[in-house]
């Protein structure tokens, strides 16, 4: 061998070995990166950790200022093939103060092809995991292009973060998890997801109604908490994004109750998705109303517990005025005593209803006012007879149950008094 080439060998051994030592100094000391260096032909979600990395060995290389302009970067590319497992350096050239790198996946590298691995869930919410996976199987296969096999030895955590970027919009709350396996056709990457707390740890209903009674609610309670049940453990940020969905889904099964569908009630749903979530319904009828209750007075020697009953038929006979037919029926447990009142009423402002009914016995005329609060929140109702008798309740109602009102009955002795109320 001539005596150049054998210097020429020595020197390409001697930069191999200059490669490995700054190599090992660029991964255990990370210097600053000076001067840029480009990469080109990196794949997309690559380049931009690829070009830090390299950088950071320039700057070694730089530092050390032995070797000329162009063994620097023979020595840069050297390194970088063997950061940078799977890839060959093609060329390599400066552009001004830039070193430049371009790069192309060694031969023999097949297309990827990429598997999404849905978790168990049930039914209907695996059908809106797969739609909202529908499509990224296919964009993170663009992203991978011929990435070679080897370079998942350097590029896992970088591709890690790339394909959950591309899954987050459609998937908040998921984390990808990666498997590759290398089958005869070509490399294959297989997807599956785990979701991310904070999770939804239950689900609380709450059914509320003007012309429902409790215990009708109590079964609609109960169909929501099994209707819901499978967003339960599923992650916060998810189920936030399919609200729509979730409220359809309680709403739709509500209606398909006989409760419902025998009382031809509207059915309105809103959901907040929370560790302890919320699920609220609103649930009325335009064509019926029904109350039961039972009452209990303190502060009063001639009043006595009472159970109530009110049935009612609405009816719209012009437009923008609610109407009801209406009959009420109080028994009081004392001696059995059983008051019906007879009466229409309408809805002239929302919550406000104003009527006239006819009790008996006694044949009196009564003209009656109630104003209505909801729960956690002050009413009032207001009795006044032809005979110029005043019976009043102003309450709070503390739930959906239990009331509290100040009671006035100018019939009687104890004209006030205080009385509990509690829906059935």
């Amino acid at each position: 061998m001539s005596p150049a080439g054998e210097t020429e060998r020595s020197r390409i051994g001697i930069l191999r070995a200059v490669a490995v030592l700054i190599l090992a100094a660029a991964l255990l000391f990370p210097g600053p990166a000076g001067a840029a260096v480009v990469i080109e032909g990196a794949p997309f979600g690559l380049r931009e950790r690829m070009e830090r990395s390299a950088a950071s060995v320039w700057s070694e290389i730089r530092q050390d200022g032995s070797l000329s302009a162009g063994d620097s970067l023979r020595l840069l590319s050297l390194v970088a093939e063997r950061v940078f497992a799977g890839f060959a350096v093609e060329d390599s050239f400066f552009r001004g103060e830039d070193a430049v790198l371009r790069i192309k996946p060694l031969a023999g590298t097949a297309p990827w092809r990429v598997e999404i691995f849905p978790p168990q869930l049930a039914s209907p919410v695996d059908g809106w995991f797969r739609d909202s996976a529908s499509g990224i199987g296919e964009r993170i296969r663009d992203h991978l292009g011929n990435l070679p096999l080897d370079a998942f030895s350097w590029a896992d955590s970088p591709l890690k973060e790339l394909i959950d970027t591309l899954c987050t919009p459609g998937l908040p709350g998921w984390s990808a998890s990666l498997l590759v396996r290398l089958e005869q056709e070509g490399p294959v990457l297989r997807i599956s997801f785990v979701p991310r707390p904070p999770f939804v740890l239950a689900v609380v209903p709450r059914v509320s109604s003007g012309t429902l009674p409790v215990m009708l609610r109590s079964d609609l309670n109960e169909n929501i908490l099994r209707t819901l049940s499978p967003v339960v453990g599923l992650p916060i940020e998810w189920v936030s994004a399919h609200r729509d969905k979730v409220e359809k889904m309680a709403a739709e099964s509500l209606r398909q109750t006989n409760i419902v569908g025998n009382t031809r009630s509207t059915v309105e749903v809103s959901f907040r998705a929370a560790q302890i979530a919320a699920a609220n319904a609103l649930v009325d009828s335009p064509k019926y109303s029904v109350r039961a209750w039972v009452a209990a007075y303190a502060g009063s020697d001639t009043k006595y517990p009472e159970i109530g009953l009110h049935m009612g038929r609405k009816f719209l006979p012009v437009s923008g005025w609610d109407m009801e037919f209406y009959g009420e029926w109080i028994l009081s447990v004392n001696g059995f005593s059983l008051e019906s009142r007879w009466g229409i009423r309408w809805s002239p402002w929302k919550n406000i209803l104003a009527g006239v009914e006819r009790a008996f016995p006694g044949n009196v005329t009564w003209y009656r006012l109630w104003i209505e609060g909801g729960v956690r929140a002050p009413y009032l109702w207001w009795r006044l007879s032809e005979d110029g008798d005043h019976h009043v309740g102003l309450g709070y109602r503390l739930n959906q149950r239990i009331s509290l009102e100040i009671h006035y009955d100018g019939r009687d002795e104890d004209k006030i008094s205080i009385r509990a109320l509690s829906d059935l």
